[in-house]
């Protein structure tokens, strides 16, 4: 049995991930996440799966991501973010 989640990410300023040709602009993307339910005496799971939706015009590319190059991103986005002077 396959159990996926949906989240939102935000990313304040444009980003990269590994593997991408160029830079997406900063906002709200879609994150699915899809873990497999394994054969146990007890209930458990293990991720099998992340995806990020991408926009690209008329067309969403849905790009399989690494959950820690995700979560970098992520940590790189919010020091950018951090490092800005208060208007």
């Amino acid at each position: 049995m396959i159990h996926s989640r949906t989240s939102n990410v935000v990313f304040r300023a444009p980003f990269t991930l590994p593997g991408l040709e160029r830079d997406y602009p900063a906002g709200t993307y879609l994150v699915t996440t899809d873990d497999e339910q394994l054969d146990v005496s007890f209930s458990s799971f293990r991720r099998i799966g992340t995806t990020i939706a991408l926009p690209r015009g008329p067309v969403t590319e849905y790009w399989t991501v690494a959950p820690v190059d995700l979560e970098a991103a992520l940590a790189k986005d919010a020091t950018r973010d951090a490092t800005k002077p208060a208007p």
